[in-house]
């Protein structure tokens, strides 16, 4: 399996909310990226980065370590995602 398709884990941060849920593992960006664009379209303050941790669990635990006193985590399919998914 070549890097490109290798699982990742994405982190979908909510600037507005200061909210922040991981999705994954998955092999596909696009709809996300369709997803967030059409809420960035929207005015909402929405970004992502993709993380190749091995585990969703060792993911989150990166991302609280280095920003988790500035977003609150919350599980996927949360408000956050549902609201421009």
């Amino acid at each position: 399996m070549s890097d490109a398709e290798a699982p990742f884990f994405l982190i979908i941060v909510d600037e507005d909310r200061k909210q922040f849920a991981v999705e994954g593992p998955l092999t596909d960006l696009e709809p996300w990226s369709r997803a967030i664009a059409a809420a960035q379209h929207e005015g909402r303050k929405i970004r992502c980065c993709n993380i190749r941790e091995k585990t969703r669990t060792d993911t989150i635990a990166v991302w609280q370590r280095h920003y988790g006193r500035f977003y609150r985590f919350l599980e996927s399919g949360s408000a956050l995602l549902l609201s421009w998914r």
